[in-house]
Parts: structure tokens; sequence; C-alpha cells
């Protein structure tokens, strides 16, 4: 049954009202609320299982390569280089006892001790025993475009600070030093590219 409502001398139907809201929700469908986040959610595992993958490619890349070349990490040789030699506890002692007895020696007779870089020009070298001396020279070009060389001996450097020293320097001089040496030529039993040396 409808109801009328009179509007200037007319009778109008009255809107029409829903009877119920069973009624309204059958016509319209309903959509599923989601739960807060939800959709961030599977947006950030779908983002995050494409990473996964793209970084399980990588790895797969990178083994290949690996494969097919050198691998970065090498192993580290423990030994010193080819005529050298380590000193443990047991031969330091050994060692700091017979450099002691060198020292002692020295200073009975009235020697002084004096020391210098194990680095020297190799003009220094080469001008005394000439440029096939290089042959058995740690020698190189440094930085600066100097060629240096490791000292394969003590008396050139015990002169060069007489030299240095010149007229000033009182005679007879009495200096001696225990100093490290190196020569490139080869080993034999005994003989090292590493040495020590007593110069007076």
């Amino acid at each position: 049954m409808r109801a009328f409502w009179t509007t200037r001398g007319r009778l109008s139907p009255l809107p029409h009202k829903a009877s119920s809201s069973s009624s309204s929700s059958s016509c319209v469908p309903r959509v599923p609320r989601l739960r807060r986040g939800a959709a961030s959610g599977d947006a950030g595992g779908t983002a995050s299982a494409s990473a996964s993958a793209s970084k399980g490619k990588e790895q797969r890349r990178s083994a290949g390569e690996l494969k097919k070349g050198s691998s970065p990490r090498q192993l580290i040789d423990l030994q010193p280089p080819r005529g050298t030699r380590d000193f443990f506890p047991e031969e330091m002692r050994l060692r700091n006892w017979l450099f002691d007895k060198f020292r002692h020696v020295s200073w009975v007779y009235g020697f002084e001790e004096v020391d210098f870089p194990v680095l020297e020009s190799e003009q220094l070298y080469t001008r005394k025993a000439g440029e096939e001396i290089t042959t058995q020279l740690y020698n190189f070009e440094d930085k600066g475009g100097r060629r240096v060389s490791l000292r394969p001996e003590l008396t050139p450097s015990l002169s060069r600070l007489v030299l240095q020293k010149g007229k000033s320097l009182q005679l007879p001089t009495k200096w001696f030093a225990i100093g490290q040496c190196w020569r490139y030529e080869r080993t034999t039993r005994g003989r090292r590219r590493e040495h020590y040396q007593w110069n007076t």
C-alpha cells in the first residue's frame, strides 16, 4: 500500500524507503574489507620475492664467473721470500748473544757504533763496482723517480758517513756497525740473499 501527499492540489506518491537492510544488501554486492596493512604487505612480499630472485641470479652469475676465472682470494704463502729467514725467540736469543759479543769487542778497542739507512742511492754502489753490480742488487725506482737500492754491504754507507763529515772529522776514526744486507744472487748452502755484517 502506497502513501500519497498533496502539493498544490496534486497527489504525489511519497518517496520509496528501503524496507530493510537485508533488501538493500541483496541488491548491492558486498565487498570484503581488507585488514589494515594487508595490501601493503602483499606489495612488500612481492617486492621482496623479486629482490630475492634477482639476488639469486647474481649469486649464480658470480659462481659461474668464479668457475671460469681465477679465485679472487688466493692462499698466502707463509714462508719468507726466497733467500731470507725468520727468527723465532730461541734463534733471536742466539743472534742477540752473538751481536752483543761483536759490540763488546768493538767497545773494548775503542770503536763507537753508527747506523745508516737500509735504503741507499744506487749510485753509491755502481760508482764503486760498476754497472754490472746492479744484477746483484735489490734495486728499483721510487715514486720520485730516484734509483735506490737495498744495501748489499755496509762499507759504502760507512764511507759515505766519513765523507759527509769531511775535514771536521777527527782522525783516526774508529766506528763500527752491525746491519742487515741484501744481495740478489743465487742462494747456496750457508749463503742467503739476506745476511748480517759486522763492519769496523
